[in-house]
């Protein structure tokens, strides 16, 4: 069941113009509006984006949300996947008020020592009781304005986790409910090797960094039908970004291998994400943005497969400066 349906999602998302590229959802709150994050969303699918990342967690907790305002007229025709694990901070009505009459009355001097500070929320990890995470889910549901979601991972999850009788029958029942097409896991690059490491079966999807895919799969056994890579466009990137800028000699060199021109930030994102796309040619290959702009720049990354020359000369680039970094750190 779990690989039928992993497959089937596999081939719905390879039927679209959007090919192994997906939108993740994390960054929404930075659109400027919640009506502008929604008409991002619809951009986004206008163009061929098909598969779509989120949590409850994402852009302070509304991600979920605006993918139901955006989507919810269509569904079939997208694929969501969301996640059970970290609940975001509370924000109720009273929560806010409270915490906005504290940060007043603290301003007028002869009440800033009686009256206590706002209390800091953080958002909470490990949230892995099946209690708790069937009320998550239900409540992704209520969000995302649908009956199911594609895929359901466990978020920040550890092996210790995995191993958890009652969270593999809570993921399970999910399935078996149709409250989910399948499951799988979205942990940190350690835990993800330690899970592969363990042998412990871990459902359908692997969602991880992509600084560790080619550690992935160890071996040929357990191979997920859908791997999900993430943050190709995050430090590494905005690190050489940086040196680009800086380092006539390195740029000449990215324009001589690749073609790409350094100045042009949107080019350098494109090689990240064909790097990231011909290392994990049968799955998924997860990028964010707010500017609608860069939309159909990432995805004419997805050009550069039918040139693997030029994705195996981005690659080394990357993986060099990535050494070199290494030992600077290291120095």
């Amino acid at each position: 069941m779990q690989d039928q349906d992993a497959q089937t999602i596999s081939a719905r998302l390879f039927a679209k113009r959007s090919g192994p590229l997906g939108f993740g959802t994390g960054l929404l709150h930075h659109a400027g509006s919640p009506s502008n994050a929604v008409r991002l969303l619809r951009d986004a699918h206008d163009q061929g984006i098909s598969y779509f990342d989120t949590a409850r967690l994402y852009a302070d907790g509304e991600a979920e949300k605006l993918l139901g305002a955006a989507f919810s007229h269509m569904r079939n025709d997208i694929i969501i996947t969301t996640k059970v694990g970290i609940l975001p901070v509370r924000r109720g009505l009273a929560t806010r008020a409270s915490g906005k009459a504290a940060a007043v009355l603290r301003r007028i001097p002869p009440l800033k020592a009686v009256v206590p500070e706002p209390v800091v929320q953080h958002p909470e990890f490990g949230v892995f009781d099946p209690r708790r995470m069937q009320q998550s889910l239900e409540t992704s549901l209520k969000f995302l304005r649908t009956d199911h979601v594609d895929a359901l991972l466990l978020h920040e999850c550890t092996l210790a986790d995995v191993r958890k009788d009652e969270v593999r029958a809570f993921l399970e029942q999910a399935v078996k409910s149709g409250k989910a097409r399948m499951y799988g896991v979205a942990p940190s690059a350690h835990e993800m090797l330690a899970i592969a490491k363990s042998g412990e079966p871990f459902g359908a999807v692997a969602q991880f960094d992509t600084a560790i895919r080619e550690h992935f799969p160890l071996s040929g056994e357990g191979k997920p039908p859908l791997i999900v890579t993430h943050s190709c466009l995050g430090q590494d990137f905005r690190a050489i970004v940086n040196r680009l800028g800086s380092d006539a000699g390195l740029r000449q060199r990215w324009l001589q291998a690749v073609g790409v021109d350094a100045d042009d930030t949107a080019q350098v994102a494109q090689a990240f994400l064909a790097h990231a796309l011909a290392q994990n040619p049968e799955g998924l290959v997860l990028f964010s943005t707010t500017r609608p702009e860069r939309l159909k720049a990432n995805l004419a990354a997805e050009s550069w497969l039918e040139s693997p020359d030029r994705c195996a000369e981005a690659g080394k680039l990357i993986a060099e400066f990535r050494a070199n970094e290494g030992a600077s750190r290291q120095s």
